[in-house]
């Protein structure tokens, strides 16, 4: 989470068309340098959410600031797919399987991506039993196994990175969409998603308003990258532990690009 929020931000300074008074092609530079070598520490994380959140983030940022300049971030990253996919060694035998199974649905998925699906399927029949106001608040673990198949394991084995062997319990289907709807209905999963979906569609417009205006843009494109990496990842994931912290912040800073009052001038 963290990686991918540094990344996206270094995306959003490198390809400013308006940047602020003071910047340079040195620090458009430096920001492209910074987003190259974050995909390292990226790709090594495992986290196929992650991923995918980070490429579909990257293409709507490079979409909301304009072809052109986004040739040499396309150059960037297409040089640094070709380094990674050329390595040889164990360490990329082990990424090409991790994308691999993203796709691996019906033949021959690992264990994690079969527990993933089989609580989505879960998350969803709880819905079904109550579908306005849900089974309450940190009720899926509660209802989990009475509305699971056989197929979900009893936790997920973790371990490395200085933490030693772990057994994680599934206490959550891991997409912050079905925990909503299956936790508080309807009344709840629209509440909330359209309370993000008004962020975006606010934050957008000013992006687009300001760029009209040739005005210094802030954080226009930061904070609408780091939203849809957000609204992207909760497919795959939902809010819990450290990264919380991060996620309020990229909410806080989502609001206020698309609700503070806009000036065309800097003091």
């Amino acid at each position: 989470t963290v990686v991918s929020c540094g990344l996206l931000c270094s995306v959003g300074l490198a390809l400013d068309p308006a940047p602020a008074p003071g910047a340079s092609r040195t620090h458009r530079r430096a920001a492209l340098a910074c987003a190259a070598l974050l995909l390292l520490p990226l790709a090594v994380s495992f986290s196929r959410g992650a991923w995918i959140a980070t490429a579909v983030a990257a293409c709507a940022l490079l979409l909301l600031s304009g072809v052109r300049r986004a040739l040499a971030v396309l150059a960037v990253i297409a040089a640094a797919t070709v380094v990674l996919a050329g390595a040889s060694g164990s360490g990329t035998q082990l990424l090409q399987e991790r994308l691999a199974s993203i796709t691996q649905v019906e033949s021959a998925p690992d264990q994690s991506v079969t527990d993933r699906y089989t609580m989505w399927s879960a998350a969803a029949l709880m819905w079904r039993q109550s579908p306005l106001t849900g089974v309450g608040l940190k009720g899926f673990p509660d209802h989990r196994d009475a509305n699971s198949s056989l197929a979900l394991s009893s936790g997920s084995d973790t371990a490395g990175a200085g933490a030693a062997f772990k057994r994680q319990p599934l206490l959550s289907p891991h997409n912050m969409y079905l925990l909503v709807l299956s936790e508080q209905g309807l009344l709840g999963v629209v509440t909330l998603v359209g309370g993000w979906a008004a962020l975006l569609v606010a934050g957008v417009r000013r992006l687009r308003l300001t760029r009209r205006q040739g005005a210094p843009m802030d954080c226009a494109l930061i904070a609408n990258g780091l939203l849809i990496w957000l609204l992207v990842d909760f497919f795959y994931g939902d809010i819990g532990g450290p990264s919380t912290a991060v996620t309020a912040l990229v909410l806080g800073l989502a609001a206020w690009w698309a609700l503070a009052t806009h000036r065309a001038a800097r003091p």
